[in-house]
């Protein structure tokens, strides 16, 4: 089972102490899991952040139904990459 509230946390902490990038969506595939009617995405970036080299990265997040349309391959979306492993991120 997923941990939503382990997720927050995470999603805080990085608001607070990641680097900020920006991810290039790839692709885009839905879970089937809902929090609060929000639908989990598994989302395939490509990201790039200051000092590293683009790369890649398979992430699931929570993302809001009114926003999930700004989702699509191609579209550029703002992230957060934690500084000590670059394949923990947050769409922000």
């Amino acid at each position: 089972m997923f941990d939503f509230a382990k997720q927050a946390q995470e999603a805080r902490r990085l608001l607070q102490v990641g680097r900020k990038g920006l991810a290039t969506v790839v692709a885009v595939r839905d879970t089937g899991v809902m929090v609060d009617e929000n639908p989990q995405a598994e989302l395939d970036l490509q990201v790039a952040v200051a000092g590293l080299e683009p790369y890649d990265v398979t992430h699931r997040q929570v993302i809001s139904r009114v926003a999930i349309g700004s989702f699509w391959p191609g579209a550029k979306v703002p992230v957060r990459v934690d500084p000590q492993d670059p394949q923990k991120l947050l769409v922000a």
